[in-house]
């Protein structure tokens, strides 16, 4: 199972040559145990990186290496035993939520399980089910909101403890205050680890060791959360943005 340091070298990514490069002129290192954060509108080419990472499309012009070895050296199940990939929208079984969790280490026990629920801070919400983890999910069981399958699907990824674990925008349905304490549960749990998000609110990548601004497939920032707020560019202008818009949400909450 592949373990190290991730360079990405891609020069030009497209999926079809008319339609012109997604991604271009990628160049970054990530040490093992580090975290990334990957910024960028929607359509900026974050799910792409990130998905060539799985080898889900091929790189014609470029490579990425993981411990100092092309990607396409590796065997392919090696290469995916070692990631965990949390996507967007997720994907969930119509069967038990301990059975859901666990699908990938189906002799997980149920403290083992409750454990993972527990940082994806969902084991509340399904300890207040009537069935708790019995509770079967989907077409015939109970329907799940959008931030609860999130959390279940992070629980997923956890319980296979992956080298390295990719949060695709998949917290993009929980509130800010959830995330972030996700986020540092993450970072206690993975210190060794390599964890990769991508994110649409800037403040729960704050924390991460490299963050990249995509814009139209380019990197166009670079560095930590206080190195790019000193640049005073469009990671500064979003934050600052979001930050308000925060505060003027909280306002609104507590006079209802």
């Amino acid at each position: 199972v592949p373990v190290g340091d991730i360079s990405y070298r891609i020069n030009s990514f497209s999926f079809l040559e008319e339609e012109g490069p997604v991604l271009k002129k990628i160049d970054f290192d990530l040490k093992k145990g580090e975290t990334l954060g990957i910024v960028g509108r929607t359509g900026s080419g974050k799910s792409t990186l990130v998905r060539l990472l799985l080898r889900e499309f091929d790189l014609a012009d470029g490579d990425i290496q993981i411990a100092g070895r092309s990607i396409y050296d590796y065997k392919i199940d090696s290469l995916r035993q070692a990631l965990g990939y949390v996507p967007q929208d997720h994907f969930l079984f119509s069967t038990t939520i301990a059975e859901n969790i666990a699908f990938a280490n189906p002799e997980a026990t149920l403290a083992e399980i409750r454990a993972v629920a527990d940082l994806a801070r969902i084991d509340r919400d399904i300890m207040q089910f009537p069935e708790a983890y019995g509770t079967i999910v989907g077409e015939r069981g109970t329907t799940l909101s959008g931030g609860q399958k999130q959390r279940i699907s992070i629980a997923r990824a956890l319980l296979l403890n992956p080298e390295i674990l990719i949060l695709d925008d998949a917290l993009s349905a929980v509130d800010a205050k959830t995330e972030e304490a996700i986020l540092n549960n993450l970072l206690k749990l993975r210190e060794n680890k390599t964890t990769i998000i991508s994110s649409h609110r800037i403040s729960s990548l704050s924390h991460a060791n490299l963050i990249i601004v995509l814009e139209n497939g380019e990197i166009v920032e670079r560095g930590n959360h206080q190195q790019l707020i000193a640049a005073d560019g469009w990671y500064k202008e979003i934050y600052t943005r979001q930050q308000l818009e925060q505060l003027l949400e909280q306002g609104g909450e507590s006079n209802d």
